[in-house]
């Protein structure tokens, strides 16, 4: 298991209003509001603590939709067998921004500063799903001195996979060292963390070089998409 830390998040003031659009730039030409999303934005920078952890596991059968793992662990469903076909390994990882961003949101919210609650809140989505960008490219990077090819990347929930592999996930990786927990409904805390799989080996994956908006089933009207 590997836990990274180094990570370094850019909040590219510029593109995220593009992201949101003319209403959202025309919203920001408001002296108060721009005041407010400035101030979003520092505590957005100041508070965000990224970090990774992961392991990888070896790929014992491909059952159907489902991965089998060496020790009879099954995994996936939806698209995971066909994106990751030829894949020998799985690695499977946790990402975080850590606690900051939600709860100061949520002092926010309780002193009524619901605009500038809202951007910090968005800034930290923004935060983590750029997290999850550098962990791919450090990935494709990192195996390709080994190489290794690796498959594109997918989270439970985001697609046609079920969210319940997200507790098969956390019985795989130890996400204690991070701070992440995962509760009965399956959500974790901090919010702003994600999971994901990508495999890899020395063979062609059936899907390489496509990002998870691919096969999210948010993505015709998601705004984030045009990042990818």
């Amino acid at each position: 298991m590997k836990i990274k830390r180094d990570w370094i998040i850019d909040f590219d003031e510029d593109q995220f209003i593009a992201v949101q659009g003319e209403r959202f730039a025309r919203l920001l030409a408001r002296p108060n509001r721009r005041h407010e999303w400035k101030a979003a934005l520092a505590e957005a920078r100041r508070l965000v603590q990224p970090a990774v952890v992961l392991d990888s596991f070896a790929i014992h059968e491909m059952h159907h939709d489902k991965l089998v793992l060496a020790g009879g662990v099954s995994i996936g469903g939806g698209p995971v067998t066909t994106v990751v076909a030829g894949a020998t390994d799985l690695i499977v990882a946790v990402c975080t921004i850590g606690p900051g961003v939600e709860d100061r949101a949520g002092e926010l919210q309780r002193s009524n500063q619901m605009f500038q609650a809202m951007m910090l809140s968005d800034l930290g989505s923004w935060a983590v799903d750029a997290l999850r960008r550098k962990l791919c490219q450090w990935l494709i990077d990192d195996s390709g001195l080994q190489g290794l090819r690796v498959s594109a990347s997918l989270s439970p929930g985001e697609s046609e996979w079920s969210v319940e592999d997200q507790s098969t996930i956390f019985s795989l990786i130890d996400t204690s060292p991070i701070g992440v927990s995962l509760n009965p409904s399956l959500v974790m805390s901090p919010i702003k963390s994600l999971s994901l799989i990508m495999g890899t080996g020395t063979q062609s994956m059936g899907v390489e070089g496509s990002s998870n908006c691919d096969f999210c089933t948010l993505r015709d009207r998601c705004n984030f998409r045009i990042l990818r």
